[in-house]
Formats: C-alpha cells, structure tokens, sequence
C-alpha cells in the first residue's frame, strides 16, 4: 500500500490541507502518476483562496468537495487501467486540464478543448498536488524525449500562450502586444518573436514581472509609470497602433484602453478572464475599427500540444525562463504566499 499525501479544500472557504489520503487506484479507462512537477496557476490561487472569481469560475462546472487542487503537472505512469492502450507504465507524461467527453457535438467536429459536456482537471476532478494522482488517459500527453519533467509541468500553461498564437495568426513583420508579463505573457512573448513579429510590446504594472519579461528581447511598458496608449501611438505611428493584442490580465479595466492601441482592421485576442463585466463601444471599438476578436479557453487537442512539443525539443523556446521558486508540496502555505509576491512561475517538485 502506498502512503499517499495531497493538497485536499474540504469545503467552499479558504485554504487547504496536507493530508494523508487513501491509497488511490485508477478506474478502467484513467492512469496513476507519480507525481514529479506541478506548478500553481492563477486557478489554484483562487480555488485555495476560494475568492468571488473562484465562486465565478466554478457556477458554470459540478465541484464537489472534498478536492485535491492542482492541474498543471508532468509525471511517470506507474498503473494504468483495465482499458487503457493508449498509455503504457513508464510513460513520461503532462496532463491536459480540459476532459473531453468526446461524444458531444463540439467533440465530434474537433473542438475537444471547449466540450459541452467538459470537466475540468482540479476543479471538478481531483487533482495533481499530490505525490501520486489519478488521470482520465484521455487527457495524458506522452512527452518527447528530452523534455524534463520540469517542462512536461509547463506544458498546460504554456499551450494556452501557444493556443493564443496560433488564433492570432501573426505575419512577418507584425507588431504584436502582449498585455500582461505574468508567466503565460512571457510564454506568449517568446512565441511571437520566433514567428516573426518584427517589434513585440508588452505592458504590466509590476515592475518585477517587466524586468523578467526585459529579457526576452520585448519593448516593455509600465503602465503604471506612462500612459500606455500615449506609449504604444509612438511606437506604431505609421500604422496607427499594433497589428494583433493579445489579453492576458483577466483585468476588465484594461478594455477602457486596449482598443485604442490595436489598429484599423487589426485582430484582438483575449485570454485572461475578466471577474466582472465588461463595457465595450461596439459601434466605435469593433464594427467601425473592422476589428476581428477571437476568444481563448484551452488548447486545442492535441494540435497545440504538438506543435508546443516541437518548440521546445528544438530549443525554439525556454520554458523554465520563467520559473522563479521551487517548494515541496508540504511547503505549499508559503508558495502560495510567495505567488502573491514577486515571483514568476512557481512549482512543486
């Protein structure tokens, strides 16, 4: 019997525990990992905080309680069930967070990553802060080799970054804006310069992030220190403001200025996600502006995944760039503490 410790929120209020759990074993079609990297993610954030945008996040999906948080994560299969042929015991795999039920309309024409019937790895299914966790196989992506585990626990995070470049459609020579320096920004930052963006912008107000993202050959702007719109007119003056915007924050307060950067008939992409409602002109931001706006929820399965994995075998990208702590999960009061602090990308090991 294997002595099993896990992250577990037993009830809808803040905070989690370090608990032993039982010995778990994996149904016909899931797989058991053990557990070798797992990072926090903004979600895990909220769901230990159990914050309004946690309440928000989880009206639309069964959670049920108690729950092991964490859904980001690489490992090695060491069981698999009855069912299983596509995953093998030894297998170095990453989990992808979006479980499709692959029967649905959206499955049957491609869209696994926004199922109609979809759960959620870590919110409505126990999760990955544990030494060892159970997975639907389905989910399981195999990592190429030379891929650490480290890497293989980027993956889901860094594949939305990817998800959103590939909707952005940038050409060579585009200039490109990324809002927001956090971990998936400087993800998403790396991925527009090697697709050729000829100036990528990116904009926050925390001077710690700016400077992670100074590295990584980007115009960077504190909207904090100078008006970002007055910053970004300068540096697009021909063309009377960026090609393609990429939205990472989730701050509704960006969109009172997001539009007045992008240019006439110029692409805007959303990822972070708003708490609140936001207003937005149509009239004078998105019909008249001829603006194409495309929204982002997942990666797409397994196309994002494989052209990420292509990425960083070929050592087009650094993934781990943006890893600033490293704890073990029974240090996890103080990484959530440090995740509000400056930090980058934090993970159990």
């Amino acid at each position: 019997m294997i002595i099993i410790k896990a992250l577990l929120k037993n009830k809808p209020e803040f905070g989690a525990e370090y608990v032993e759990i039982n010995d778990p074993v994996p149904k016909a079609k899931e797989i058991m990992i053990k557990t070798k990297a797992a990072a926090i993610c903004g979600t895990d954030l909220h769901h230990y905080e159990w914050d309004e945008t946690a309440i928000n996040f989880t009206k639309n999906f069964q959670v049920k309680f108690p729950l092991i948080l964490g859904h980001e994560c690489s490992g090695e299969v060491v069981e698999i069930g009855s069912e299983v042929t596509n995953i093998k015991v030894g297998d170095k795999i990453a989990l992808e967070t979006h479980i499709p039920c692959g029967i649905c309309y959206q499955c049957r024409i491609g869209n696994l990553h926004n199922c109609q019937n979809m759960g959620l790895y870590g919110t409505t299914y126990n999760g990955c802060f544990a030494d060892y966790a159970i997975a639907p196989a389905k989910v399981a992506f195999v990592l190429p080799e030379g891929v650490s585990y480290e890497e293989g626990a980027l993956f889901e995070p860094s594949g939305v970054a990817m998800r959103g470049i590939e909707e952005a459609t940038i050409q060579p020579g585009d200039t490109v804006l990324i809002y927001g320096c956090g971990p998936i920004g400087q993800f998403a930052i790396q991925m527009a310069n090697i697709c050729g963006a000829a100036k990528v912008i990116a904009i926050d107000i925390n001077p710690f992030r700016i400077n992670m993202a100074k590295e990584l050959d980007v115009i960077t702007i504190n909207a904090q220190e100078e008006d970002p719109v007055e910053a970004v007119k300068v540096l697009t003056r021909d063309k009377g403001g960026v090609d393609i915007a990429i939205e990472l924050t989730g701050a509704a307060s960006v969109y009172q200025n997001i539009f007045k950067m992008i240019r006439l008939e110029g692409r805007l992409v959303t990822i972070g996600h708003p708490s609140k409602e936001v207003a937005v002109n149509f009239t004078r931001d998105i019909n008249q502006k001829g603006l194409a706006i495309k929204g982002i929820f997942g990666r797409r399965i397994w196309n994002t995944w494989q052209h990420l994995a292509e990425l960083v075998v070929n050592e087009k990208i650094d993934l781990l760039k943006v890893v600033t702590n490293r704890y073990k999960l029974k240090q996890y009061e103080e990484a959530f503490k440090k995740a509000h602090e400056d930090s980058g990308k934090i993970l159990f090991v």
